[in-house]
């Protein structure tokens, strides 16, 4: 029984991915290039150090894609305008101690902010020491 629950599991999962991967790639706006230099986390994946690009996907979601597309992660966003002279294009990452995490998504073209909603790992860490600050990587032109 457990078995036939798990394979149940997996094909919805399947089915769920590949229908937002289908559904993103119609709505998906590219904005900008960037060079990681560091191992950070989006909601609950852990992505390498390496060039990503990032996506507008609808509107309430940035995916940022490393360059060999073997790395992919999915955040949900709130928008707001960016202060006046802040737009460039740029990744902002909340640090604590050696662990990165998207924090910001800004992007020039549309002189936007991007909220990333906290992830669950993240809001443990929080609970338990201070952030260490921020780190800031700009974008490749």
């Amino acid at each position: 029984m457990k078995s036939r629950i798990g394979i149940v599991l997996a094909t919805m999962t399947v089915v769920l991915g590949t229908s937002l991967a289908l559904y993103a790639q119609g709505q998906m706006n590219t904005l900008f290039k960037v060079v990681v230099p560091f191992e950070f986390r989006v909601r609950s994946a852990h992505l390498s150090a390496g060039n990503y690009t990032v996506f507008h996907v609808g509107s309430k979601w940035i995916l940022l894609q490393s360059e060999d597309r073997k790395a992919t992660a999915l955040a949900p966003v709130m928008v707001s305008s960016a202060p006046a002279g802040q737009s460039a294009s740029k990744l902002v990452f909340n640090r604590y101690g050696n662990l990165y995490f998207l924090s910001q998504v800004w992007t020039e073209e549309d002189d936007q902010m991007h909220e990333c909603h906290r992830s669950v790992a993240e809001e443990t860490l929080l609970a338990s020491q201070p952030r260490s600050g921020t780190t800031t990587v700009a974008t490749i032109r």
